[in-house]
């Protein structure tokens, strides 16, 4: 028998399929791809504060939010936990020994947003939680049931309007006039009331044209014409209510109509009684028509010609009556009451697109975009209803640069256009969709990836004006084990999150009876998957700066707050060991999990059932990130798990140069040097006799090491015997008939 060696020089992605490339895996767990062309034990996570006590009571985080506004310059990170509370986290330099680490936030009076003052809605398993978007240097919040919340970095306040203000009242202004034989000291003169009118060109209310009989007054002092009956005029107000953000809400029914007839050469002037807005209001605006009578002292019909212009806008939310005398020709703007919108209060689902706001996930399963620049102004026509009853419910949206993503249960639709010359709804699929809201995510180099209930699918083209088409297609094909795992009926929970830093897109997703815990890692650089247990996360967000932090919210009593994923850290929950209670006591209830990382490769098949091979040895090839043991198992023809004879770990560093591990060299004592490749030589031909025609094998490391340090798999080789190939005729040159 020969002795032929056989290598793998590069490892890829889990692949579950019988027949596979000799160079994937069938698990990769606790593992990242590194740049390098390897795989390497993947980092961990840990609280972000040491005050772990003040978690535990807060229970599970159910949304997270990021938050930047001045140019990046602040950050925020916004949370909402399972008691209704909305707080933002505290800076990293907070003395966490005296400190909360985070801020309840409260509205303009200073009422805390939760438990004793005013707590949001804690969604159910089957409920989307809180969706936002950062809009004008503001967080904007929906969740469907409570009211659209906007954040400004120091208060919380309501966003839009949610009813029109009650109309306003007009009428004519009336002076009382002081007789003059009463001035005179006289008895028989009384008070009188009069218009107030004026002569004065622009201004005033009505026409000096005269309608009807001249007449003209005779007595001392009397010069020119007068007229006794005036044209009649007429006039109908409206009025809007202006939040601090300079919002403006839908416009109030028209006031009754104000009329007069316009004597005596005079026009008029009115006076308005205003209504009041509840505390978010800073300013109304008032609307007015142009006279609404004709020449024969008749009423124009409302739908043909009763327009608003702007009048004028009160800069407080105090003044009851204010006066008009602005004539017709100095009116503002046309207006159109088309224009406003109460802002949607059910909405799930929140986007920007085109500097508009779109919302989504209404009882109605329409959609609904704001007035361009205005986030919290929606006009009455601005809908689109996407799909048919067969599509299901909106699950989502995703804005990219040229087209808003519209996804249902069953369907894909795409919105283009901009604001100005309009927007327009586009089909894509009718048959793929997606269930899970927070899995939408645009991996690099991938793209739009989401859950759907077949899998994980990926749309690419024609979204960012690539020019290519647009595609569909299915991402977990090479998982489906895994995918096998989801409890479907739980999925809308699951959340997708990018790590830029090590170039990976994360789907955690609940198995069967359980909360989100089972982490699908796409690994994008190099197209390849892996997986990660006991990740708890029920929400997460990736910071949008230099550092990429990934923080998640936990689900778990046992690893409560808001945790951070870090390459350096190997244990998850490591502060839970040292926490402290309240009574200053160890916190044994908080639990530390080390998972161990483990690559298994695919079944190496050999080529031939008819040859005669045995394995001899195991080649690995590694890279040394200190003196650790590396751990080898295999399996032959995909049976059970073999270990070496004593479980007797390899030491991955080279014996001949034994480099100082990082945190026990000293200072201008050792010297130090870079990870270096090293090669490991495990010799199984003791363990196994048989004929080999599959041969896989698992790199781990000792269960029994509860520190260990990171280690990194390059490739692998084989040395095994083989034996002559016996000649064996096909079957189908046997059963041929001209040799039966």
């Amino acid at each position: 028998m020969k002795t032929q060696t056989f290598e793998i020089a590069r490892l890829r992605g889990m692949d579950n399929r019988w027949r596979v490339s000799p160079d994937s895996a069938a698990v990769i767990k606790e593992m990242s791809w590194d740049s390098y062309d390897g795989w390497k034990t993947a980092g961990a996570y840990d609280c972000i504060t040491g005050n772990l006590h003040y978690w535990k009571d807060n229970g599970t985080i159910h949304s997270i939010h990021y938050y930047s506004r001045h140019n990046g310059k602040n950050r925020d990170i916004i949370f909402e936990d399972e008691f209704g509370t909305l707080a933002r986290l505290n800076p990293p330099d907070f003395d966490s020994s005296t400190a909360l680490p985070y801020t309840v936030l409260s509205d303009s009076k200073g009422v805390s947003i939760g438990p004793g003052g005013r707590p949001r809605h804690v969604p159910k398993t089957s409920e989307v939680s809180s969706q936002s978007i950062s809009f004008g240097g503001r967080l904007y919040i929906v969740n469907g049931f409570d009211e659209p919340t906007v954040y400004d970095g120091t208060v919380v306040s309501r966003a839009g309007f949610f009813s029109i203000p009650a109309k306003p009242d007009a009428g004519v202004i009336y002076r009382t006039h002081h007789n003059q034989y009463v001035d005179d000291g006289g008895d028989s003169g009384s008070d009188t009331d009069y218009f107030l009118g004026t002569r004065v060109k622009g201004q005033g209310l009505g026409s000096l044209r005269p309608t009807g009989e001249r007449v003209r007054k005779k007595g001392s002092g009397d010069k020119g014409t007068k007229y006794v009956d005036g044209k009649l005029c007429g006039y109908q107000y409206k009025v809007t209510f202006v939040n601090r953000r300079g919002q403006e809400s839908p416009m109030s029914d028209p006031s009754d109509i104000c009329s007069f007839e316009c004597a005596d050469g005079k026009r008029r002037f009115t006076q308005i009684t205003l209504p009041i807005g509840d505390e978010g209001v800073v300013a109304r605006r008032l609307y007015r028509t142009r006279d609404i009578f004709d020449d024969n002292g008749n009423p124009i019909a409302p739908e043909s010609g009763r327009n608003f212009y702007f009048l004028k806008e009160i800069q407080d939310n105090e003044a009851k009556i204010i006066e008009d005398g602005i004539s017709d020709s100095n009116l503002g703007v046309l207006t159109d009451a088309e224009d406003f919108g109460l802002y949607p209060v059910q909405a799930r689902f929140i986007s920007a697109f085109k500097n508009t706001v779109f919302l989504a996930g209404m009882p109605n399963n329409l959609i609904q975009f704001s007035a361009e620049g205005m986030p919290e102004v929606f006009p009455r026509d601005n809908v689109f209803d996407i799909g048919d009853a067969d599509s299901g419910e909106i699950t989502g949206m995703y804005a990219s640069t040229n087209a808003l993503v519209v996804f249902k249960t069953r369907g894909i639709y795409l919105i283009k256009g901009d604001p100005r010359n309009g927007f327009y709804a586009q089909t894509l699929n009718r048959d793929i969709g997606c269930i899970a809201p927070r899995s939408i995510k645009q991996v690099p180099g991938t793209g739009l990836v989401f859950l759907s209930s077949d899998g994980v699918f990926v749309l690419k083209g024609a979204l960012e004006n690539t020019g290519s088409p647009t595609s569909i297609a299915e991402l977990s094909t090479p998982i489906k084990n895994l995918i096998k795992r989801i409890d479907i009926t739980g999925a809308r929970a699951a959340v997708g999150v990018i790590n830029r830093n090590n170039k990976e897109y994360w789907l955690c997703v609940p198995t069967f009876g359980k909360l989100n815990n089972l982490l699908l890692v796409w690994h994008y650089e190099v197209g390849a998957w892996s997986f990660r247990e006991n990740y708890p996360i029920q929400c997460a967000i990736e910071t949008e700066d230099s550092r990429s932090y990934v923080y998640f919210g936990s689900n778990d009593d046992e690893k409560p707050g808001i945790n951070v994923f870090s390459n350096y850290f190997r244990k998850k929950y490591e502060t839970g060991s040292t926490s402290l209670t309240p009574q200053g006591d160890v916190d044994e209830s908080l639990t530390v999990t080390l998972d161990y990382p483990l690559y298994e490769t695919s079944p190496f098949s050999f080529g031939s059932l008819y040859s005669g091979i045995n394995v001899g040895y195991i080649n690995v090839y590694a890279v040394a990130y200190g003196n650790d043991p590396l751990k080898i198992n295999f399996k032959t023809n995909r049976s059970e798990v073999v270990a070496l004879e004593d479980n007797k770990p390899r030491d991955q560093q080279d014996i001949n140069e034994l480099l100082p591990v990082y945190g026990q060299a000293e200072f201008d004592t050792d010297s130090w040097a870079f990870h270096r490749p090293v090669v490991l030589r495990y010799d199984v031909s003791h363990m196994h006799k048989s004929v080999t025609t599959e041969f896989s094998v698992q790199f781990t490391q000792d269960e029994n090491n509860q520190n260990p340090n990171r280690i990194m798999v390059v490739g692998y080789s084989l040395d095994a015997k083989v034996g002559e190939q016996r000649n064996i005729r096909p079957l189908t040159d046997v059963l041929r008939t001209s040799k039966r």
